[in-house]
């Protein structure tokens, strides 16, 4: 390898460190995130609300105040890795760099991928303790969100593993050996890409899923059309179709029911664990980009939402019940032909959003494993030969990296527009360059002694490249995936947790600590980018204000809904 290609292999340019995320790709893999298996439970919702009026205002003001959680959370994420003064100075020195230098390193700085978190958002917004607990929050979403996924793949592929090997006499749905068995064979098969390093590289898988669960709703919709209209459709007989006509209705029955679909609205819009990893590999992730990028996730998302919701409600016109199912899917005949095909795109979309749950958890793990002496011998042992190589292959320069593109004293930020966040981040986070400090000590008995600079760039490096190994990736993925398939088998009925989940952690984990994130380190802004007193000041302080408010609402909503989850589990069915 010559010092050409070594030194943009580590700079960034080799690919790896280098922003290569799309609008494109960065919106498949948000829908991915978010749209799934919980679609499925609007219908429900709608018919509980009112899929009339109520219904559809409260689905697009759920969206809306997602859109504006999402933006507080990146830009809380932006903050959170800002630090030091604003503009570049000599790292030898010698005053402020020339116009040209200064933009020469700003774009360097701006193709490289970003390193904001959630835990780290979180930590530098409400200390040390909320890092441990917002890890635990998002491993949490998302390894029982894998087991809620695993449980509904059985279920999908319920049909066709009956058809080959025949349940216990008087087994209704639940776990077989055979259900359990087909389950663990898509799982052994999607494996490998919950390996993978970037979201990026699942675009494709992303485009496949959106399509897939797209199929699902245009088939959910037009059976419930044929319903509506009485097309080649088997009632129960005239008396229950009679009783079955308020299926269309403008607002809830009862404040009960109301209270038991909201969560099914929020659910539905949850992606948050995987925001800041997807703004990460935005390439020039600009105000206008970043919003346009949220826009055209969230609303097709909406519509979509809508479809199925409202065409899934009219469902129950057709059941002996008069309402409606959490999955949609089980109101239909087993032996439908083309429910069977809305059965296998489901089940297809759920496989391709096992690697959107796992990795999130798969990354906080290894994270919080590295930061421990274990790690650090970890880091040691697969980084040595490697810098060695890059030391040797570099005369003057530190790992390939030109001195020219040091990193100056203190570190280099991005020049924000006035009031609006140009949203690329700066080299190093505080937090995350004291780690990896840390990391490097163990290093130094084995490596040339580094100046100030040169370790920073160093650190980078290793914060964000060699520390997160190919070994490492699939041991820890494998580990949080089959351990959640492992208690999917077990699992009857997700419903208790998935209920716990919608209506306590994801309000957490969606609405309230990004807006407290944002309100918290939104008051660190420099006083003179708010001072004039303007249009950017004005806007600044109508964000503060809407953050609060949303603080305001959905605090006693989580409340409420918790109590009312767990009274619907606990309960409920014993009086």
């Amino acid at each position: 390898m010559d010092a050409s290609n070594t030194g943009n292999a580590a700079n960034g340019e080799g690919g790896e460190s280098k922003r290569q995320g799309t609008i494109s790709s960065a919106r498949f893999n948000l829908l991915s995130s978010m749209v799934g298996g919980g679609s499925l439970s609007l219908p429900l919702a709608f018919h509980q609300t009112g899929n009339l009026i109520l219904a559809p205002v409260l689905l697009v003001i759920t969206s809306l105040l997602a859109q504006q959680s999402i933006l507080f959370l990146v830009k809380a994420g932006i903050y959170s890795t800002v630090g030091g003064d604003q503009g570049a100075s000599d790292p030898n020195g010698g005053g402020v760099v020339g116009v040209e230098a200064a933009a020469s390193r700003q774009k360097k700085l701006s193709e490289r991928k970003g390193i904001a978190s959630y835990e780290n958002t979180a930590s530098q917004a409400f200390g040390p303790k909320a890092k441990v607990f917002s890890m635990a929050l998002v491993c949490a979403c998302c390894f029982f969100g894998t087991v809620g996924y695993a449980v509904l793949l059985r279920d999908m592929l319920e049909p066709i593993v009956d058809s080959v090997v025949k349940p216990p006499e008087g087994m209704a749905g639940g776990p077989t050996l055979a259900r359990n068995a087909a389950m663990l064979i898509v799982v052994f098969c999607i494996s490998p890409l919950t390996t993978w390093r970037d979201l990026t590289a699942l675009k494709d898988v992303g485009a496949a899923s959106m399509a897939s669960v797209l199929s699902v709703g245009l088939i959910v919709a037009y059976r419930s059309i044929e319903c509506q209209l009485g097309v080649g459709v088997i009632h129960h007989g005239e008396e229950d179709v009679s009783a079955n006509n308020d299926n269309m209705r403008a607002f809830p029955p009862s404040m009960k029911e109301l209270l038991d679909a909201v969560p099914l609205f929020i659910s539905a819009f949850i992606c948050h664990f995987n925001v800041l990893p997807i703004h990460n590999e935005l390439r020039c992730p600009t105000s206008d980009r970043v919003r346009q990028w949220i826009r055209t996730s969230l609303w097709p998302a909406t519509l979509f939402y809508y479809l199925i919701g409202f065409t899934g409600s009219l469902m129950a016109k057709c059941t002996s019940s008069g309402s409606v199912q959490g999955n949609i899917l089980l109101d239909f005949d087993e032996d439908d032909p083309l429910l069977l095909v809305g059965r296998l795109c489901l089940a297809i979309t759920i496989t391709l959003a096992f690697p959107m749950l796992v990795i999130p958890a798969r990354d906080i793990l290894i994270r919080s494993i590295m930061g421990t002496r274990f790690g650090r011998r970890f880091i040691q042992a697969f980084t040595y030969n490697k810098l060695s190589m890059l030391q040797s292959s570099t005369q003057g320069d530190v790992a390939g990296i030109p001195q020219d593109i040091a990193v100056p004293d203190g570190l280099t930020t991005v020049e924000f527009e006035p009031m609006e966040i140009n949203m690329q981040e700066p080299l190093l986070a505080l937090e995350n360059r004291s780690h990896a400090s840390t990391m490097l000590s163990g290093l130094a008995e084995d490596a040339d002694e580094f100046d100030e600079n040169n370790s920073v760039t160093l650190s980078r490096q290793l914060a964000h490249g060699d520390t997160d190994s190919k070994v490492a990736r699939t041991l820890v993925a494998l580990f949080v995936f089959w351990s959640a398939a492992s208690i999917a088998c077990s699992v009857d009925s997700i419903d208790v947790v998935w209920d716990l989940l919608g209506s306590s952690f994801s309000i957490m984990l969606a609405f309230l600590i990004p807006c407290g994130a944002y309100l918290k380190l939104a008051r660190r802004k420099r006083f003179s980018e708010i001072q004039d007193g303007g249009f950017g000041f004005r806007r600044w302080m109508i964000s503060r204000a809407v953050a609060w408010i949303m603080i305001l609402l959905f605090a006693p909503l989580m409340l409420v809904s918790t109590a009312n989850a767990c009274y619907n589990s606990f309960f409920s069915k014993s009086t």
